[in-house]
């Protein structure tokens, strides 16, 4: 059964289109009726029907907006807009907003049900994509494991994939948050003037590319594709160059660090991967940093880690060297004060994870600053209502992207005294406790059948879906597809 929302300004409107047709019979289950456009939104941020019926004009929010919103918030829920007006420009940008369909007032019976009609043909289709799209993600999951020696050639060949040309880049695209999903080309493989393209969509708002070319004789093809197709990416990486020998993994690993370290720095759209190794300053910045948390001169430690940091971002340092030094600092703290109660416990982080969790170097080393909070004060003094009012706010938004920084500004705590406090009390760092109950959630979810993976994904509060598999698998010891089959 798809479920459907009813939303019109007038009730009596509302209670007519519950009961114009047999929405049971055709496969849909009325899940409420909302009378104004804000109260309808938080219904859809909850309960996420696959079907909204919508009135156009409405006050507060219309249905233009409401439709406008579900873009933003990139749901899969399909809207067919009402109005009592034939205004053939209301009917266009609905329809350019991805309106599934528009009807007149009075929603005319024959109409309603062949509309609705079309749509469940169109839901069962898109279902039986996402299962195939499940098990090819699964695949596709295995193969680039960093560890996986899979060969481009083999991997092709595997998937009956010819591509003539000698020369292959991994590309990694991330979309703006903003940017409709419709607007995101689809998956498949693609032969274009010169290249191959082999699109997945492998994020809410990311697609990893295999592109096949000459780059010798046809250099340009490269460069035409890029500004031809990938305009609207906010930021991509691009891999070093691979032939049929190349393990996949590789490339693809290499373009995921180009994208997320562009991201990290805010700077160029486009960042192509290179080999780096740590200037004299660097590694000279950390051995007069490891003396200072040594000797507990916290001055000299917040100086050299801002001096650290600038030189990170002057550098263009890639993130997973960035990723590289923030372990090393994490490691010297515990060398010199891991037994000790007046340092905050810090995790060692994946470069994935700082992607996902920190949005620009300054934060991630303001995080590090944070572990030396307890130096400066006497004693953390929290009571346990307080700690009662943080994990129910944490508790009721953690598949929503809650900053740890947000929630320490929200309570008027420090990021330090945060961090204890989550420790002291769930015996895990927030972001183990956030993984944790999103995976568990995901399990509950994984029982309904209806629900492809990628929905599922998207409703526990992940963007990435390859980062989601590796985080279950680590979990539970079984990818999401496998476990679903149990």
């Amino acid at each position: 059964m798809y479920n459907v929302l009813i939303v019109d300004d007038e009730p009596w409107v509302a209670y007519g289109i519950t009961h114009v047709i047999d929405w049971t019979s055709l496969g849909y289950n009325v899940i409420g009726e909302a009378h104004d456009g804000l109260s309808a939104l938080q219904i859809i941020k909850e309960k996420k029907p696959e079907l909204i019926i919508s009135d156009i004009r409405m006050p507060g929010l219309d249905g233009i907006e409401l439709l406008e919103q579900i873009n933003l918030l990139q749901l899969e829920t399909k809207v067919i807009l009402i109005s009592g007006y034939a205004d053939f420009e209301y009917a266009q940008k609905a329809l350019r907003l991805g309106a599934f369909d528009y009807l007149l007032k009075q929603v005319d019976k024959i109409k309603l049900t062949e509309s609705v009609g079309r749509l469940s043909e169109l839901l069962q289709q898109e279902r039986e994509a996402a299962k195939g799209l499940d098990l090819f993600l699964d695949e596709l999951f295995e193969w680039l494991e960093p560890d996986n020696r899979m060969t481009i050639g083999a991997i092709l060949a595997n998937k009956g994939v010819e591509t003539p040309f000698p020369d292959y880049r991994f590309l990694n695209c991330l979309y703006s948050s903003q940017l409709p999903a419709a607007s995101l080309a689809k998956d498949g493989t693609f032969e274009l003037e010169g290249v191959i393209a082999i699109k997945v969509r492998t994020g809410l708002h990311k697609q990893s590319i295999l592109l096949n070319y000459d780059e010798s004789k046809y250099p340009l093809h490269f460069l035409n594709y890029m500004t031809d197709y990938l305009l609207d990416a906010q930021y991509i990486g691009i891999s070093s160059l691979g032939q049929l020998t190349t393990p996949v993994a590789r490339l693809y690993q290499e373009s995921d660090i180009a994208v997320c370290t562009a991201a990290l720095h805010q700077g160029a759209q486009m960042l192509t991967y290179k080999p780096f190794e740590l200037s004299p300053q660097i590694r000279k910045g950390m051995l007069n940093l490891e003396v200072s948390i040594k000797e507990k001169t916290l001055e000299q430690i917040v100086s050299l880690l801002d001096r650290l940091c600038g030189t990170c971002k002057e550098q263009n340092l890639y993130i997973d060297q960035i990723a590289m030094i923030y372990n090393q600092i994490v490691s010297i703290i515990y060398k010199y004060h891991g037994g000790s109660n007046r340092i905050v416990e810090i995790e060692h982080l994946h470069y994935e994870h700082i992607a996902r969790y920190y949005s620009s170097a300054e934060s991630l080393f303001d995080r590090i600053k944070s572990s030396f909070d307890l130096l400066m004060d006497e004693e953390v003094h929290i009571h346990n209502v307080q700690v009662e009012k943080i994990l129910e706010y944490i508790d009721s938004r953690f598949t929503e992207d809650l900053l740890f920084s947000d929630i320490a500004k929200h309570f008027k705590i420090s990021i330090g005294y945060l961090s204890t406090l989550i420790k002291k009390e769930t015996g895990m760092t927030y972001s183990d406790y956030i993984m944790n109950k999103r995976l568990s959630m995901a399990k509950e979810l994984l029982v309904d059948a209806s629900l492809s993976i990628q929905d599922i994904v998207q409703r526990v509060g992940y963007k990435d879906y390859f980062h989601f598999n590796k985080l279950f698998k680590k979990q539970f010891g079984i990818t999401p597809s496998k476990y679903r089959k149990l």
